[in-house]
């Protein structure tokens, strides 16, 4: 006899149907639905160079279709998937140098992710990693100006499938301008500032997350650590968790997708981040409390780790609160959190699609806020440098 399983192990068509998967025969030889993906060829190596790259692609933002979409998905709590064994990187690190607004760790921090990413899975050649910094002796192709992170976004995604395990990282200066839109619950976009951005302009957490998150298959795991001002909801993610409550919070306006997205940022959307002298020198206190915190835990679980974050951040005595947001929600408190796909032994697994549509659905207008931006630290704040001004143009006015 057989009977309709829990609807919890239920999965769901595109158009919103209802399915499931029952197994007949002998009892012995039925395999147990599961949604857990293991493949059993691995893909071959990502083979694309960013030097090959960047010759031929477009830093033109193509911005996704407006409206919401269904899609495939499952309810949470089915079996998540299991990651191929391939990885990707993008470190961007500025310290703007010759500029009044100049800070001193960005670049040390994108090396120290980097010696942290590499003792984790992630190899270190031109077609799996790539590194942005403003350092002189690097050629054009490597320098953080607005069109070349734009097409390191893109790069980044290149090929991605089911599996893969990617990260981000950014270290700089952020900044906020007035949502002209009304999504944004504050009323501002947050930014991520290029080197060249008097010329053109921020990039919005709209194009970041148009770039990276929208465009991320189900399936695949990106992982960010935004280090910069005002980077609390840096990449729109619609889930926001909260370490006392141990709950997920949805946006008011909320931007879905399907690929599994987490974003560690330095602080909360209306907070500055510091640029500090650390132990290993300059740096970010968030990616100095984030590559510390990693070393100290081992097979920790998420909710874990942000503890940790925030606890060596209050131990220098920084205000700044760092933030976790999602593309999905999941248990925090059992999900063991790793940059690679193995920690310590653990595989650490992939959260599958949960959200029944796809797009930026907005519930509510939000009146445009007033602008300001920068990073504290060393006097370096942006706001009040006569910056401010280039604040309302964002990279896909400026140059498109």
């Amino acid at each position: 006899v057989k009977t309709i399983p829990n609807q919890s192990e239920w999965s769901y068509e595109i158009d919103g149907r209802p399915f499931f998967r029952m197994a007949f025969g002998d009892e012995s030889n039925a395999t147990n639905y599961s949604y857990s993906t293991t493949l059993s060829t691995p893909p071959p190596p990502h083979s694309t160079t960013w030097r090959e790259f960047h010759t031929r692609a477009s830093s033109r933002y193509n911005p996704p279709p407006i409206g919401m979409k269904p899609v495939q998905h499952v309810p949470r709590g089915v079996s998540s998937i299991t990651p191929n064994g391939r990885h990707k990187s993008l470190l961007i690190g500025i310290n703007y140098t010759g500029t009044r607004a100049a800070l001193r760790g960005c670049i040390n921090d994108a090396k120290n992710m980097q010696t942290l990413l590499l003792k984790n899975g992630f190899p270190n050649d031109g077609s799996h990693m790539l590194m942005l910094t403003d350092e002189r002796h690097r050629g054009s192709e490597y320098q953080p100006n607005a069109s070349n992170i734009m097409k390191a976004m893109s790069w980044l995604l290149k090929d991605a499938q089911k599996g893969d395990v990617l990260f981000f990282h950014f270290s700089g200066h952020g900044g906020q301008v007035p949502d002209k839109t009304g999504h944004e619950a504050d009323g501002f976009n947050e930014t991520l500032i290029p080197l060249d951005h008097t010329r053109a302009g921020q990039i919005s957490d709209d194009v970041l997350w148009g770039s990276l998150v929208y465009n991320l298959p189900e399936g695949a795991r990106l992982t960010a650590l935004m280090d910069m001002c005002h980077s609390g909801t840096g990449l729109d993610l619609p889930y926001d968790y909260n370490v006392n409550t141990r709950r997920w919070t949805e946006d008011v306006n909320p931007a879905h997708s399907r690929g599994d997205v987490v974003l560690f940022s330095g602080c909360e959307d209306s907070q500055t981040s510091a640029d500090v002298q650390g132990y290993s020198g300059a740096g970010g206190a968030m990616t100095l409390a984030f590559t510390k915190a990693y070393q100290q835990c081992s097979s920790s679980t998420y909710h874990e780790f942000l503890s940790v974050v925030k606890r060596e951040l209050r131990k220098k005595r920084h205000s700044q609160r760092p933030q976790l947001t999602s593309s999905q929600q999941f248990d925090a408190s059992s999900r063991i959190f790793s940059l690679g796909h193995d920690n310590g032994g653990i595989t650490s697994m992939i959260e599958p699609n949960h959200n029944p549509q796809v797009g930026r659905q907005k519930r509510r207008h939000v009146r445009p806020a007033r602008q300001g931006f920068g990073r504290a630290g060393g006097g370096n704040d942006l706001f009040g440098l006569g910056i401010a001004a280039v604040g309302a143009a964002l990279f896909a006015d400026a140059l498109f």
